[in-house]
């Protein structure tokens, strides 16, 4: 599936086309007897892109045991239904993204830790696009998952109070970090998976676009 990306051995990054240029991912985590899934796309995401990765592993449906959606968006949790329809899946979200995501069976808090197929995430909570937008940091890998929490060169989608945006990257900033995934290729990184230094250039470069704001 060129479409797909393996990371860490164990995470899948599926890539949907939204249009040229311009993509939305949902991960795949595969754990030893369950998967987790960290947001699910459209309603068409989970047939066309989840589903078949799943059986392409040697994997059952019913595996898929979790569902992490960062935020309320729309590209981030409209496959939740499919998905539920076809699983015994529970539905995590932050307390904040209930009004919106009333459906959820588990709630997140900051500091809170979920686990996702042998994974164990810490929850850092990052208002500023959404009020309960989240991140997922894994310290064992040293693996940040941001979702749209990291929106470079978007101000568009800084739709809190800028300080607020500000605060949970510094936040970021400080997390010890060998990858970040982000949901989108936001520029001016271009890309969705970064590494090394190029995690808190695109931190600063997030920071440096809402100061001008």
């Amino acid at each position: 599936m060129s479409n797909v990306e393996n990371v860490l051995g164990d995470i899948f990054v599926v890539k949907q086309e939204m249009r040229p240029g311009w993509y939305l991912t949902v991960l795949v985590v595969f754990g030893s007897d369950k998967i987790g899934v960290i947001d699910t796309g459209y309603e068409n995401t989970p047939n066309d892109y989840i589903f078949p990765l799943v059986r392409k592993n040697g994997r059952e449906l019913n595996e898929i045991d979790l569902i992490v959606n960062t935020h309320r968006d729309g590209d981030h949790i409209m496959g939740n239904k499919l998905i539920k329809e076809k699983t015994d899946a529970k539905i995590a979200v932050h307390n904040l993204e209930l009004e919106a995501i009333p459906e959820a069976d588990i709630t997140l808090n900051d500091g809170d830790n979920v686990r996702i197929g042998n994974r164990i995430f810490r929850i850092i909570h990052t208002p500023g696009h959404r009020p309960g937008a989240i991140c997922l940091y894994d310290e064992k890998d040293k693996l940040l998952i941001t979702g749209d929490s990291v929106c470079g060169n978007r101000e568009d989608l800084i739709r809190m109070d800028k300080k607020i945006y500000i605060e949970s990257l510094q936040t970021l900033f400080n997390v010890d970090s060998d990858i970040m995934i982000m949901s989108h290729p936001f520029m001016p990184a271009g890309k969705n998976i970064l590494r090394g230094n190029e995690i808190q250039e695109m931190i600063q470069a997030s920071i440096d676009v809402a100061e001008k704001l």
